[in-house]
């Protein structure tokens, strides 16, 4: 008997390999959109973070930032109003973004950086990306 190719494995290639090696590709890379928009969010948290250090006033205005396109998916960054930290001269900056992709959907992505201010101020500042 020779071994070859019949009807049945290449069935099973079709039905089966193919389809499944589509997914695992589509999905690793919607993993990879996933772990760029964390990384864009840790790299605004620490924009932010060096802005509100030197900062000698911080109740004056609301906090506000360049983008600089530094969102995720062309997003825009927007920031509450800012609070009162836990700890005197602490500033405390969470970034927020919802990530939307065709596997991993509706995922809350968050970063958060503890930082002391040149100036001694608390302060809480979120921003979210939408």
């Amino acid at each position: 008997m020779r071994d070859a190719f019949g009807m049945g494995q290449i069935m099973a290639t079709l039905l089966v390999v193919l389809p499944t090696m589509a997914f695992i590709v589509t999905f690793i890379i919607d993993y990879w959109s996933v772990m760029q928009a964390d990384y864009k969010l840790k790299l605004i948290a620490n924009q932010a973070s060096q802005k509100a250090d030197n900062a000698e006033d911080l109740r004056s205005s609301n906090f506000t930032m360049d983008d600089k396109g530094l969102c995720p998916k062309g997003t825009t960054l927007t920031f509450a109003t800012p609070s009162d930290s836990d700890e005197s001269g602490r500033i405390d900056i969470t970034i927020n973004y919802t990530y939307n992709g065709p596997y991993l959907k509706n995922k809350q992505l968050s970063t958060a950086m503890h930082t002391y201010s040149y100036h001694d101020q608390n302060m809480s500042i979120t921003g979210t990306c939408q």
